[in-house]
């Protein structure tokens, strides 16, 4: 922590400064939402950067921020007369980092192996080129919410500041003004920080132990932009304002920004930012806070500075012991965008889990050549996987023409990078290696139009007369139900939200059920797929056809689920369970760690997003189900215990009243593509997540059967090197290091925090061993004995750099 006096001095704010108004100029250029890159870099990028490395050069006292390095290194490569500039002006800190990313990320849906890489690449870059500016705040300043383990996600990268705007229950502009009335939302995050702790600032403490400094920018990320000028709003899609740089003006601008940021300041700092979406620097900037400085800090006691968010945060850290620490869940904000063109986020997924594949491949015998080239060859690609996790890519919330003519083009050429590195690096496989073995089929009968499928975890019956549906869930022996009524039931839904929020969000929304596939017939097929038996059929709604199939495996109590199509215009298409539970509370994986979530927030129902599985058990402990999914999903559950997943959304642009466009929400999007949706469900007897192995099951053990089996193997033979003594720990990545030598090992736990795990490599005798940040930063030696490596995990990401004896 850096000394408050000295703080003060640095940046020459007086001792006795009374309360202290930062003002941080920062940029937030998305790089394709309305507009291409190329398109926003021609419009407003070139000319807004040329005009803040001229300020700062002009303005020896000057800071402007840079909040991901995207637009940057695009700056970079076409101006290269400005090189050194930038170069200077980084290392000095005037041109300021606000992140390491190449983006600022969304946090709930990508991989988060990609949320956690996004910060390595843009670090790597900028030390490529001699910036040696190290970020140790990550700001997310237009991200549609956050993971409630966010604080674990940055502490594995070294970051211990962060600051977020968007957070559930606070105002966003919408169809009606008398909207403002009910913000914040009783129950939520905003109405705690506002009108409970009354603070900005709060020690941010995740429920995996993860802690930052963190500031809520509840005024908006672009609070101070009409500091200089007149009129409503200077962000580049609707400039309503003029320049108006008059002392009174600037005086009254100031002061009530004070007004607004003093009641929920509890330390003398006060912070404004400023810098919404392609606003450009303010001209002499420095010049204007002078001038009050000179005029009216003798009266106020007031002080206003131009500075950077981490010297705010920096500031405020000296009184941390009086800040509330609270363990945030800022969700949901919207929830529309957590199921937006699901292909969309498949694509997402599919690149980051082939790129993790090809790097775990150059480990093994025989790749050593190849693993030395394999950074340079896949950086165009992590690059891409990286600009993919940005908050209006991954999220679908880009309109139809910069999705198909930028966005999906830039996956798929960074798929066919991945996928002819894993076919260069894969080695020559029997056909035996990883075939599953012979294993017994459950028993089954059909007769009358019901099936039924008997193991020794369950019976299901299924009913063709009910489309498919699951008509019974029993115990075997026993018949005590493990469901109660149809499950496994397709519902379409009228939605009338679109990209960023459902129909019930928002006042003249609609969301109302319109059909459902246990009124129509559908006949049932049974065969054998991989060791297990498959039941398919398909389902239609009004002229669009589903295609659906269930796994069954004897030995195993999980079933899986697939289902193909996409949802009709202005639908969303969900999967219902009648699990009877009575259940008020959800827990669930998200990035960086494990939440448990209230039944309902905010909205009924609550769609809750989710990684990879979702634990719900009976209010007397007992009976509980899991549903896990290979994507990340969106789940609500309703007070009679229906538990809803959705499938599919086709829901193209908000309407209230049935015609009037949202303000704020200005793309549109239609889902052209059929999707492949995989779930599956276990019905657990007893005890929570952690005693049912849900982690380990969802991360490790399950294989989807409709998976591609040469894939698959590969994947298990990658796997098979990196031995750990702990099954509730697994390797999230297996790359060459790129920052120093050796390789990085990336694990992942959820249940294991605070253990030490033994890790070994059967391909190499390791040497040396090191704990260090997701930037490869070392941090401390690691014990090495007869090549195990004994690893300290202190949260839930942890990166260890290993180094192999020389070959002989």
């Amino acid at each position: 922590m850096r000394n408050e006096r000295d703080l003060r001095s640095s940046l020459g704010i007086p001792a006795d400064a009374q309360r202290v108004l930062v003002f941080a100029e920062t940029s937030h250029w998305d790089p394709n939402w309305l507009f291409t890159s190329e398109e926003y870099y021609r419009r407003f990028v070139q000319k807004q950067l040329d005009r803040a490395i001229s300020g700062l050069l002009d303005e020896s006292r000057r800071i402007y921020s840079i909040e991901c390095m995207f637009f940057l290194r695009m700056y970079w490569d076409r101006n290269p007369q400005q090189r050194e500039s930038i170069r200077d002006l980084v290392n000095k800190r005037r041109l300021r980092l606000t992140s390491s990313g190449v983006i600022t990320a969304d946090t709930l849906l990508p991989n988060p192996e990609a949320i956690v890489r996004d910060l390595l690449l843009g670090q790597e870059w900028l030390r490529q080129h001699g910036m040696h500016q190290e970020p140790k705040l990550a700001y997310f300043s237009d991200s549609f919410g956050a993971s409630p383990a966010l604080p674990s996600l940055l502490n594995a990268a070294g970051f211990d500041q962060t600051a977020i705007t968007r957070v559930d229950g606070m105002y966003f502009l919408g169809f009606r003004r008398g909207d403002t009335a009910k913000h914040p939302r009783p129950g939520s995050s905003a109405e705690r920080l506002l009108k409970e702790e009354r603070t900005l600032d709060f020690v941010w403490r995740d429920r995996m132990g993860g802690e930052v400094l963190c500031h809520w920018t509840a005024f908006g990320y672009g609070h101070g932009d009409l500091l200089a000028h007149r009129g409503i709003s200077r962000i580049y899609r609707f400039p309503l304002a003029v320049p108006y740089r008059s002392e009174r003006h600037v005086t009254r601008r100031i002061n009530r920004f004070i007004a607004q940021l003093e009641p929920y300041s509890p330390t003398p700092y006060l912070f404004c930012p400023i810098g919404y979406d392609f606003v450009p620097p303010i001209p002499d900037l420095l010049s204007l806070l002078d001038r009050y400085n000179e005029t009216r800090y003798p009266a106020t006691g007031t002080w206003v500075v131009n500075a950077g968010l981490d010297d705010y945060l920096d500031l405020v850290s000296n009184y941390r012991d009086q800040l509330p620490v609270i363990e945030l869940d800022p969700n949901p904000y919207w929830t529309g965008f957590y199921s937006a063109r699901p292909a969309l986020k498949e694509r997402c997924h599919e690149l980051v889990d082939e790129l993790l594949l090809a790097e775990e491949l150059s480990s093994l015998p025989g790749n050593a050549d190849a693993a030395e080239q394999l950074a340079e060859d896949l950086e165009p690609a992590w690059w891409t996987a990286s600009v993919a996790s940005h908050h209006d890519f991954i999220t679908g919330t880009s309109p139809d023409r910069i999705v198909y003519e930028e966005q999906f083009p830039w996956l798929e050429a960074a798929l066919r990078v991945s996928s002819d590195k894993i076919e260069q690096l894969a080695p020559d496989v029997p056909a035996e290696a990883c075939r599953p073995g012979n294993a017994d089929l459950p028993r089954w009968s059909k007769e009358d139009g019901r099936l039924r499928v008997e193991t020794p975890h369950y019976v299901v019956v299924l009913d063709e007369s009910a489309g498919g549906s699951i008509v019974r869930a029993e115990e075997p022996g026993s018949g005590a139900p493990l469901l109660e009524g149809l499950s496994n039931d397709l519902v379409s839904y009228k939605d009338s939200g679109g990209l960023w929020r459902m129909g019930h969000e928002f006042p003249g929304g609609i969301w109302a059920p319109r059909d459902q596939t246990s009124k129509h017939r559908a006949e049932l097929t049974v065969s054998e797929r991989n060791g297990g038996l498959e039941v398919s059929w398909v389902n239609t709604f009004g002229n669009r056809e589903m295609e659906r199939a269930m796994w069954f495996e004897a030995g195993s109590p999980i079933i899986y689920f697939l289902l193909r199509g996409r949802a009709p215009r202005r639908r969303t298409v969900t999967v219902r369970l009648a699990t009877g539970l009575a259940a008020e509370r959800l827990t669930m994986d998200m990035p960086g760690g494990v939440v448990s979530r209230a039944r309902e927030k905010i909205f009924d129902p609550t769609f809750w997003p989710f990684q990879r599985f979702l634990h719900i058990r009976d209010s007397d402990g007992g009976q509980g189900l899991a549903l896990y999914q290979d994507l990340p999903g969106a789940a609500a559950l309703a007070q009679d215990g229906k538990l809803q997943t959705v499938a599919f959304r086709n829901a193209p642009r908000e309407r209230a009243y049935h015609v009037l466009p949202l303000t704020g929400h200005p793309a549109k999007g239609y889902t052209r593509d059929a999707f492949t949706f995989v779930y599956a469900i276990e019905f657990t007897p007893g005890g929570d997540w952690v005693e049912n192995r849900l982690p380990e099951k969802a991360y490790v053990e399950m294989a989807s059967p409709w998976d591609d089996p040469d894939i698959a193997c590969l994947r298990q033979l990658a796997d098979r090197h990196i031995g750990l003594d702990r099954p509730d720990v697994w390797v999230m990545a297996n790359k060459p290091a790129g920052r120093g030598h050796g390789r990085i090992i990336r694990l992942y736990t959820f249940t294991a925090l605070g253990q030490t795990v033994a890790l070994t490599d059967t391909h190499q005798q390791v040497e040396e061993a090191y704990l260090c940040d997701v930037r490869e930063r070392d941090i401390q030696p690691l014990h090495v004995q007869d090549g195990t490596v004994y690893v300290p995990l202190a949260g839930t990401i942890t990166s260890v750099r290993l180094i192999a004896a020389p070959q002989a």
